[in-house]
């Protein structure tokens, strides 16, 4: 169901994903209601039996509607999942269709002379497909310093991968090429799939602040609240 702002009940239900986002916070409803506008709603005496009802403008409903999707939408979707019908999952999708950049990151094929990983120089950009158990690494282009993290993900299921040296899902990182994930000495550590076949998405979320969140659910509204960067590159699993 899509969401109209011009439906009464599909207002009524909108009221009670503010309510249950505002819940979520510490702030007081009353404040929690205005963040999206600027200047303030003007809110009769009556306001909360209006807004139960449905009973207030399309204009004010839509504002409030996007401001849940972007940065509450997990408690949106609890409570109202007729309105707000994705699942994380797909939002998140949405999310990198609409901002992640597919131009500063690759896949590398990586090789092992006598057990030990290849030098940098001589890893090679994997092709549109990458072969089960095959060993490669997360190249990315990067255009500052701070933190990485890193995330596998096949139809709605996404994973957060390992990329530090002692499992560490948030690394630091510098600005220019990194190659993920690393070991103490900064050497590659290649990953492999051995398991699932089929298309498979790689997301690196990038951000001076190293609180990066690990799960797509916060995920879904960090992206919207901190400066951050997405890079993603889709590769097919074959046998």
């Amino acid at each position: 169901m899509h969401f109209d702002p011009k439906n009464k009940e599909h207002k009524a239900r909108l009221y009670r994903a503010v309510v249950a986002a505002a819940e979520l916070t510490n702030e007081r409803f009353d404040d929690f209601l205005q963040t999206p506008f600027n200047p303030p709603w003007a809110l009769a005496p009556n306001y909360r039996r209006n807004l139960q009802r449905g009973d207030y403008s399309a204009i004010r409903a839509q504002m409030l509607y996007e401001f849940l999707q972007d940065h509450h939408f997990a408690a949106a979707h609890r409570e109202a999942p007729d309105i707000f019908s994705h699942s994380p999952a797909l939002r998140w999708r949405e999310i990198l269709d609409q901002r992640a950049s597919t131009n500063t990151f690759k896949l590398v094929l990586v090789k092992r002379a006598f057990g030990v990983v290849e030098r940098q120089s001589r890893l090679s950009a994997a092709d549109t497909t990458i072969k089960l158990g095959q060993e490669f690494c997360l190249e990315l282009i990067s255009d500052m310093e701070g933190y990485a993290l890193a995330l596998q993900g096949q139809r709605d299921t996404w994973h957060v991968i390992e990329i530090g040296p002692n499992g560490e899902l948030v690394v630091p990182i510098q600005a220019g090429k990194v190659l993920l994930p690393y070991a103490q000495d900064r050497r590659p550590d290649p990953l492999s799939e051995n398991r699932d076949v089929g298309l498979h998405d790689f997301v690196i979320v990038t951000s001076a602040v190293e609180t990066i969140p690990v799960t797509v659910d916060w995920l879904i509204t960090w992206v919207n609240d901190v400066p951050c960067q997405l890079h993603r590159a889709s590769v097919r699993i074959v046998e």
